[in-house]
């Protein structure tokens, strides 16, 4: 996959979290929220300063550092030549919504998060754009080398 196609989704991914975000600090008070769906889905503005589901509360500066090796490690991945497009795509979603994070970590010193479900009366973590396309991407890479591994399995 050409290398400015991979940029123009790492780009656009972290453009729309970054405009996510900002239409959330500009128009909700921190901790206000306002019901999309109810009993299902609200727009809740959050201030998460750990890591998913909020662990590692208040370590920003080590989720900085590891967010930092991570972003490495899939920049030397998604310039290998070897991995399919599934995989080149996937691997461009995680960097996104990493690098939408981590901006947050560095400027805020805090994530900003605002999707707030509530599933089958479970009130879920609250999540911001990135770690949506953290998780979708992190899901499809494992079905790409999982695809990857039978078309090997099946050529052999």
């Amino acid at each position: 996959m050409k290398t400015l196609k991979i940029m123009l989704i790492i780009v656009s991914i972290f453009l729309l979290d970054r405009f996510t975000k900002v239409l959330v600090i500009n128009n909700l008070s921190l901790g206000e929220s306002i019901s999309i769906i109810d009993d299902f889905f609200n727009i809740t503005y959050v201030n998460n300063h750990g890591a998913a589901f909020g662990i590692m509360d208040g370590k920003v500066i080590f989720i900085v550092i590891v967010s930092i090796l991570i972003f490495a490690y899939l920049i030397y991945e998604i310039r290998k030549e070897s991995h399919s497009k599934l995989i080149t795509i996937s691997i461009s979603f995680v960097i996104g919504g990493l690098l939408g994070n981590l901006f947050d970590r560095v400027v805020y010193g805090h994530v900003i998060d605002f999707f707030d479900f509530n599933l089958f009366g479970y009130d879920f973590a609250i999540f911001n754009v990135g770690d949506a396309f953290i998780v979708i991407g992190t899901i499809l890479l494992a079905i790409g080398f999982l695809l990857e591994e039978r078309n090997a399995n099946n050529n052999k």
